[in-house]
């Protein structure tokens, strides 16, 4: 049955509508684009003339008044500018350590047992005083070889003292002989007087030539009478020679032993003196130093070793422990004097004009752990090598410490001086404050107005900051609490 003409147009309408849809959709799609893009491009412009249309913002004000109370409150310090000397400093990380020349490494110049340790640190000792004692068969035996040696040359010593002694004597005996004197006045001279076994060589041999001699003396006024034959007075003349030879024989003879015994005796003492002194050095090898002190010289301690007090000062460490073998060069304890230290920096490249400090000039340092605390150092010298890890070279300055309030490896902020001092228009560090990366002071114009004034600043140092530019000599300027009126001022302008 054919369809009816109402429902074949409706059935055609519908038909038209979807057709129609997709593109009624991109016509949409199409046209919110367009408007997208028109609003993103007329957008800057009304931003910029809403910007435009925007009122301008007015300047701070530059004069601040106070009202008494405030004033009173703030207790603000005023003071002229004037000029100052200035040099210019930087501040570089430093380190306080010993005073070298008053810090000792206590170590064991032998190998033992650590008899008794009597001090520990914190302990204040004075130069000399026990610290710990050693027991080393060691010491003992080196002790012992000196001691020996030394009782040897004492042995010498005395058997060249009486070598000299005897030869002295001889000399003085061979003199009155030669002077003829008599028997009896030389026995009663050299009555309990050294003279070895040279007495009974020499007094013999003169007591024989005196008796020929008187002999014949006594035949002499008769000879050429007939009264005593020829013959006789030849053999009393023949005797007196022969006399006198045997004496000269026994008296020259006498004098070279005497001499070469001296000699003997002196050289054996100084072969005894070179022993004991290398017997000494042994020893000194062995304790380290020029005064080994003696513990006693019986079994029980010629081995005990002393370990004293090289000089006044503190115990810093103790790194062994009682009844420890210990072994050569081990360390026993660390001892100092701190009543003066070192302070230690390093000068890096940026600051290379500081290599030119000299030796004493004085510098600054402070100490974060004591509260910023400054302490004036004097500069002991400036190191010569580059270091290749760190590119610096170091400054050693020296620092007195009478209160022990420093301690050996606190940190420190050191004050090196850079350049010449120069005298310039300065004002104090807390008289500067800081807005937008400006600097300004406040001048004062009567007792309740202040002016903030920009400032063009210079050389710094621990006192004073360099104007350049802003002020005049002779302004009144705030030093103290300046801050508040900064508070005060951008208060204000809000």
């Amino acid at each position: 049955m054919p369809p009816e003409p109402a429902a074949a147009s409706r059935s055609s309408i519908l038909s038209g509508i979807v057709k129609a849809i997709p593109s009624v959709l991109v016509l949409g799609v199409l046209g919110a684009g367009w408007l997208a893009v028109h609003h993103m491009g007329t957008e800057p412009e009304q931003h910029a003339e809403e910007v435009a249309a925007a009122p301008e913002e007015e300047p701070m004000n530059t004069i601040l008044t106070l009202p008494a109370g405030k004033l009173n409150t703030a207790e603000f310090v005023v003071a002229p500018v004037q000029e100052h000397s200035i040099q210019h400093t930087h501040v570089v990380p430093g380190r306080v350590t010993y005073d070298q020349t008053k810090h000792v490494d206590v170590r064991t110049p032998i190998d033992g047992i650590l008899q008794s340790m009597l001090v520990q640190p914190g302990d204040t000792v004075v130069k000399g005083e026990l610290l710990a004692t050693i027991a080393s068969p060691q010491i003992g035996e080196a002790r012992a070889e000196l001691m020996h040696r030394e009782a040897q040359e004492g042995l010498s010593a005395a058997r060249a003292e009486r070598a000299k002694e005897v030869s002295d004597n001889l000399k003085r005996l061979v003199a009155m002989l030669e002077d003829k004197a008599k028997i009896s006045d030389l026995e009663k001279e050299f009555q309990g007087q050294a003279l070895g076994n040279y007495r009974q060589k020499l007094q013999p041999a003169y007591a024989n030539l005196l008796l020929a001699r008187d002999l014949l003396g006594n035949i002499e006024p008769l000879v050429g009478t007939g009264a005593i034959p020829e013959r006789t007075v030849r053999e009393r003349q023949t005797n007196v020679q022969i006399a006198l030879a045997e004496y000269e024989a026994a008296r020259d003879q006498a004098t070279f032993d005497a001499r070469q015994a001296e000699k003997e005796a002196a050289a054996e003492l100084a072969n005894s003196q070179r022993q004991t002194e290398v017997a000494r050095q042994v020893l000194h090898a062995l304790v380290g130093t020029e005064n080994p002190m003696f513990a006693g010289t019986d079994e029980e301690t010629i081995s005990v070793l002393e370990i004293r007090a090289p000089m006044n000062g503190t115990v810093e460490s103790r790194n062994l422990a009682a009844n420890e073998r210990i072994y050569r060069a081990d360390k026993i304890f660390t001892l100092a004097d701190t009543s003066s230290l070192y302070v230690s920096a390093d000068i890096r490249e940026k600051d290379w004009p500081a290599v030119s400090i000299a030796g004493g000039t004085e510098i600054e340092i402070a100490v974060p752990a004591l509260e910023e605390r400054k302490f004036s150092a004097v500069v002991q010298y400036v190191g010569r090598e580059v270091g290749a890890g760190t590119n610096s070279v170091p400054v050693v300055a020296k620092l007195k410490n009478p209160n022990g309030l420093m301690r050996p490896g606190m940190f420190a902020r050191v004050s090196l001086p850079i350049g010449d001092p120069r005298n310039v228009l300065a004002v104090r560090p807390e008289s500067i404050v800081h807005h937008d990366d400006k600097s300004f002071v406040f001048v004062a114009i009567d007792d309740y107005k202040f002016q903030c004034v920009p400032v063009t600043t210079g050389l710094e140092s621990e006192e004073w900051i360099e104007i350049r530019d802003g002020l005049r000599l002779g302004q009144p300027v705030v030093q103290k609490n300046a801050f508040l009126l900064k508070s005060e001022w951008l208060l204000e302008g809000e």
